[in-house]
């Protein structure tokens, strides 16, 4: 159990770091006001389009970094795996 709460906080904390990061470069180039939802402004908030972006990124980073976690496998994956060799 302690295994799997460490590896979703690393998901969690490395997805709120992405999240953070994509959240100022997308509001550094669009204004919230001038966003438009299947053809028609958003009628909420800045904050409130603030909040909503930066949780839709948090969770397209989860999705990644979960995804890359599961791509590269575990420690437990890697004992079963034959040597490196040294090919030349």
């Amino acid at each position: 159990m302690r295994r799997h709460t460490q590896r979703a906080m690393q998901v969690l904390w490395a997805a709120f770091l992405t999240a953070a990061a994509a959240e100022l470069v997308f509001f550094s180039i669009f204004d919230p006001f001038e966003l438009h939802f299947f053809g028609r402004p958003l009628d909420w908030s800045r904050q409130a389009i603030y909040a909503l972006g930066f949780f839709g990124f948090w969770g397209l980073g989860v999705a990644a970094a979960t995804l890359a976690l599961m791509l590269a496998g575990g420690e437990s994956e890697a004992k079963h795996l034959p040597p490196d060799e040294d090919l030349v």
